[in-house]
C-alpha cells in the first residue's frame, strides 16, 4: 500500500448480511436502543403484592446464608482434620531419625488405643524438641 493508497482493493464487512464499512470509509450502524425492563409498580403488582414478594426474597436470601455459613463451618473443620494429620505425618518422620524407640514403639502396635497413646507422645515430643 502506498501513500495515495492506489493499491489498495474495496474491502467490505457486512453484520447480519448489512454491508457495513468499505475500505476507506467508516460507516457505522446505528444503535437501536432496547426498553428499560418494567418495575414491580408497571408490572400491575399493588404495593402489598411488592411487600409479599420482597418478604420471599429476603427469606429465600437467609436461607442460603444459612447454608453458605454452614458449609464454611464444614470446609473450616476439615481443613484442621487435614493440618493436623499433615502435622502428625511430619512429626511421626521426625520420630523415625531423631527418636527411633518412639516411632518403633508406635509401628509394633497393633491395639488402636495403644497406637493413639504413643501418637500423642510423638506430637508432643515434636512440639517440644523439633519446633
Amino acid at each position: 500500500m502506498g501513500p495515495k493508497e492506489s493499491g489498495t482493493a474495496q474491502a467490505a464487512v457486512y453484520i447480519d448480511g448489512q454491508p457495513v464499512q468499505y475500505a476507506g470509509e467508516i460507516t457505522l450502524p446505528e444503535q437501536v436502543e432496547r426498553p428499560a425492563p418494567p418495575l414491580l409498580a408497571s408490572m400491575g403488582l399493588t404495593m402489598e403484592q411488592a411487600e409479599k414478594v420482597a418478604k420471599v426474597m429476603a427469606e429465600a436470601f437467609r436461607t442460603f446464608c444459612v447454608a453458605l455459613e454452614e458449609a464454611a463451618a464444614a470446609v473450616t473443620k476439615i481443613w484442621g482434620a487435614i493440618q493436623a494429620a499433615e502435622e502428625f505425618r511430619k512429626a511421626l518422620r521426625w520420630a523415625e531419625a531423631a527418636n527411633r524407640p518412639l516411632a518403633a514403639r508406635y509401628h509394633r502396635t497393633k491395639k488402636k488405643r495403644i497406637r493413639k497413646k504413643y501418637a500423642k507422645r510423638i506430637l508432643t515430643w515434636y512440639r517440644e524438641e523439633i519446633l
